[in-house]
């Protein structure tokens, strides 16, 4: 993945962290900015699935958009609530309007 460089956040961290962080660089051979993004790469989209996720439970929003939340196809999110056991939001009343829709095709 390229990412282009466009802001800088600053940030107050615990010093554990940073030395975590100090740790991991050492180990990586790589600089700190390069571990940080690492990090965030792989948090970001862990948050936004448990976020969708959550919110899709919820019935706020449809396996759709929770999909485009992520950024994932309809498969993949399917995929992932099937490993997490999330149920679907799709009931009797679901199933016969679709099937309504399949018959006027």
């Amino acid at each position: 993945m390229v990412l282009k460089m466009a802001k800088t956040i600053t940030t107050r961290l615990p010093d554990e962290m940073v030395e975590d962080v100090e740790k991991i660089a050492e180990i990586e051979k790589i600089d700190k900015s390069s571990v940080i993004r690492r990090l965030l790469n792989k948090a970001i989209p862990k948050w936004k699935l448990d976020y969708a996720s959550k919110l899709y439970q919820d019935k706020k929003i449809s396996l759709g958009k929770a999909a485009e939340l992520c950024s994932l196809s309809i498969w993949d999110i399917l995929e992932y609530f099937s490993k997490k056991k999330i149920p679907l939001n799709y009931d009797l009343e679901d199933f016969n309007d679709d099937l309504k829709i399949v018959d006027e095709l």
